[in-house]
């Protein structure tokens, strides 16, 4: 796991498109990767092996289901006290009401 100053340095150091204003962003293969902010409800759990996020509209929905149809790996940062957490790689599992289920 790498340390960030802030979102923008993590966006920018790995040279991701769009902006880093918004936190899950994607392609025509599924997400590319997604920021949890702490404050929307999303469950980290079993020592970050596992994250509920909290979907936010139908359109992130679709890229989540291209990412599992392409199993495709999603980066996944985190913010904390001290900056921004890049997590690592996951999987997405499966989705529970307006979470999708992310593994490693």
């Amino acid at each position: 796991m790498k340390l960030f100053k802030n979102f923008k340095e993590a966006h920018e150091y790995y040279n991701y498109i769009s902006s880093h204003r918004i936190g899950t962003i994607g392609d025509s293969k599924g997400v590319i990767r997604s920021y949890s902010n702490g404050k929307k409800g999303d469950l980290i759990m079993d020592d970050g092996n596992k994250i509920y996020y909290m979907i936010k509209n139908d359109n992130i929905r679709l890229l989540f289901k291209l990412s599992k149809e392409n199993n495709r790996k999603i980066r996944f940062f985190r913010k904390i006290d001290k900056g921004v957490l890049d997590m690592g790689l996951y999987s997405v599992d499966k989705f529970y009401k307006n979470f999708v289920k992310l593994i490693k």
